[in-house]
């Protein structure tokens, strides 16, 4: 194809299926709802260590590095006081896990084990220095001593050059991998593929969604008219005062209630033909278990199990069913009954709690052990599982599946659309045991676009 030449082929039945695009090495579908689109065409968040806040994983030296949601427009830089207190929820919850190398203090293993170290000591060096006061000048002299800084900076800014400068090396796309083909021969040649997962994988479940007019966080509103803000019911502190919100929304979420979706399956294949080196989720719904995906890493809890805020006995999420749908607060039954924080909390990440040792020994191991990289469904705006795809070596080829491109990383192939209609045609490309996980017999056309 001639530089710059667009072609479209039809699908097989465009009536259908809605077609994709790929724009050079992007696949795109039009707006709406696929045939997998969750009711309403809202699709529900990835659990941000149960459901957190979005915190934008983003460069302070690169304007294109900022993330647009749809149809809003770029978001502004960091400000430094969102650098300084990147740990804590905007309305005051401390979120877990986000930035500082120290963000395990309570176990032997943290996100510092296995995530490129700043140039510059470490950031929670350079926050330290902040909080005393230190003037920047005078660290940015011993940097850069051949540099003359102009007088009129403040030290905000000046900051912002010291954590510019402190960033790891930014990877860089390959020019071997462009294509939609070439993504099927790393799929059919690695052995070690390492699937990051968020929420465009559960959309076309039926989970309900938390953000829209009459999602789950609307209907708390109403519900719980003290709740201070939604998200406080995922803050272990208010958890421990008023349970109630978060075992309301329980209820619409826990296991056994919905089906895994197209991804879910084609994640499992890759599982059970011995490609998987694992599957890291973002989600807390378990679907992943329901497709029978065997190494799966569940990096914000689950719902899977249940434990004593006490005495931290562990029991399955059976064990408990009962008392969720009939909205009774689940109290252990090893504790006395008067002990009011016995309480049965499903093993989600809330805020205030650290990330499961587990995932941090796992990143540890499988950094160095990943020979391809894939994303799908996830916004990657939650440290420390953004950090991901910069922490593995940079020569190992990434490749994004996902509604809306992530400007802040560097995919070697993005195939933008609905994840389920992409996997499809992945499972028809490769043919073979993939084949038969296709849910509709249309094909996708390719369209390139060269700059």
């Amino acid at each position: 194809m001639a530089d710059g030449e667009n072609k479209r082929a039809e699908p097989a039945d465009a009536a259908e299926l809605d077609e994709p695009l790929l724009k050079r090495p992007r696949l795109l579908d039009p707006p709406g709802d696929s045939e997998h689109g969750a009711a309403g065409g809202t699709e529900p968040v990835e659990a941000e260590p149960a459901l957190m806040e979005e915190t934008q994983q983003a460069s302070l030296n690169n304007n294109n590095n900022k993330h647009t949601e749809p149809g809003q427009t770029a978001e502004p830089e960091p400000e430094l006081s969102e650098f300084i207190d990147e740990g804590v929820h905007p309305n005051g919850f401390t979120s877990p896990d986000l930035l500082h190398d120290d963000d395990d203090c309570s176990s032997r293993a943290s996100s510092s084990d296995w995530t490129p170290q700043p140039h510059i000591g470490s950031y929670r060096f350079i926050q330290q220095h902040i909080m005393r006061g230190t003037d920047p000048r005078a660290i940015l002299k011993d940097l850069l001593p051949e540099t003359v800084l102009p007088p009129d900076l403040d030290d905000m800014t000046l900051w912002q050059i010291i954590i510019n400068i402190s960033e790891p090396p930014k990877r860089k796309k390959r020019k071997d991998i462009n294509t939609l083909e070439d993504v099927v021969r790393l799929l059919n040649e690695r052995k070690k593929v390492l699937v990051l997962t968020g929420a465009g994988v559960s959309v076309s479940c039926g989970i309900p969604d938390f953000r829209s007019r009459d999602g789950i966080y609307a209907r708390l509103a109403v519900d719980f008219p003290d709740l201070p803000d939604p998200q406080a019911m995922f803050d272990i502190d208010y958890f421990r005062r008023d349970p109630r919100p978060f075992f309301k929304f329980a209820k619409e979420i826990y296991p056994g209630q919905f089906q895994p979706s197209p991804c879910h399956r084609f994640i499992s294949m890759l599982d059970k033909k011995g490609r998987l080196l694992r599957n890291y989720t973002q989600n807390i719904d378990t679907l992943e278990q329901a497709a029978g995906i065997q190494k799966i890493i569940q990096c914000h809890g689950s719902f899977a199990t249940a434990s004593c805020l006490v005495c931290k006995h562990k029991v399955d999420c059976e064990a408990i069913r009962e008392d969720i749908f009939n909205q009774v607060v689940p109290h252990c039954p090893r504790c006395p009954s008067d002990i009011p924080y016995a309480i049965m909390k499903p093993d989600i990440v809330f805020f205030g709690e650290n990330l499961p040792e587990f995932f941090h020994r796992a990143m540890k191991q499988d950094k160095d052990e990943v020979d391809l990289l894939i994303v799908i469904g996830s916004s990657l705006k939650v440290r420390p599982v953004a950090l991901i795809p910069s922490s593995i070596p940079h020569d190992v080829p990434q490749v994004l599946i996902n509604r809306e491109p992530l400007p802040h990383l560097n995919f070697d192939v993005e195939l933008l659309g609905d994840c389920d209609v992409i996997v499809n045609e992945l499972c028809h490309r490769l043919g073979d045991d993939f084949e038969q996980l296709c849910y509709n017999l249309s094909r996708l056309s390719e369209i390139t676009e060269k700059p």
